[in-house]
């Protein structure tokens, strides 16, 4: 069977799906809207343009949060919806009712505090991000969180606050690239310039098309005289923007 039938029969199935539970006694909007997310993330809509997974997953996730029982999930997904399609206010909505529906998942607080930040509301971020941390389970640490942490921080130049929060994230999550990334800036700005080259080269191991790790690479090159090295650094760094 041709790809294009497969794919035909699968938007017929799913859209038969959401009339069938409109038309039900028990109308379940919440798996409506897992399976219209399913079709997106197999890329439905680039062989069926006129196909539109992803809004029917708002509309029906939307419906799912006017029910009780379906609330809580669905005020979570559509916050994910709507952070992914970088629309963090909207977003922030869907989180707190569902902090408010879920107190104790506090764990989600990690994720408003990433709204606030992006939107840069640093105090309402750092409130959130300490608010995940004081209720993490005992023996738990939440890298996200101290993270989240460390970048208010940064952004507000304290630069000791910012790299003890870094290590932090680190220790229980040391494939976290944007907390080392972190981290180096922070080292950077402190002086600590051959601490700041050696946790910068680990990152570029991570993400060694990092342009704001390899600006920070260079510079802290720079600042412990290994010229060569810098040059090197920013030569690479100038290729990798003109082809952006």
């Amino acid at each position: 069977m041709k790809r294009r039938t497969i794919l035909a029969l699968v938007v017929l199935a799913v859209v038969s799906g959401v009339v069938l539970a409109q038309t039900g006694t028990s109308v379940d909007y919440l798996q409506n809207g897992f399976q219209a997310l399913f079709y997106h993330a197999v890329r439905v809509e680039e062989s069926f343009p006129r196909i539109n997974p992803l809004g029917l997953a708002i509309e029906e996730l939307t419906k799912a949060a006017r029910v009780h029982t379906q609330a809580g999930e669905a005020n979570l997904l559509l916050g994910l919806i709507y952070s992914h399609l970088q629309r963090p206010g909207t977003a922030l909505g869907y989180y707190l009712e569902f902090s408010q529906l879920h107190p104790e998942e506090a764990w989600v607080h990690a994720l408003i505090g990433d709204l606030y930040l992006e939107m840069g509301r640093l105090s309402e971020a750092e409130k959130s991000y300490r608010k995940a941390l004081e209720a993490a389970p005992d023996g738990e640490t939440w890298a996200r969180a101290y993270f989240g942490v460390g970048s208010v921080a940064l952004e507000r130049q304290q630069y000791q606050e910012a790299k003890e929060a870094f290590e932090l994230a680190l220790q229980d999550a040391q494939d976290f690239f944007a907390a080392r990334l972190g981290l180096g800036k922070s080292l950077y700005y402190l002086g600590e310039y051959e601490a700041a080259v050696e946790v910068l080269e680990l990152a570029q191991l991570q993400a060694p098309r990092s342009l704001s790790m390899l600006e920070y690479l260079g510079l802290s090159y720079e600042a412990v005289g290994r010229a060569e090295q810098a040059a090197h650094v920013f030569s690479r760094l100038d290729e990798l923007r003109a082809a952006n």
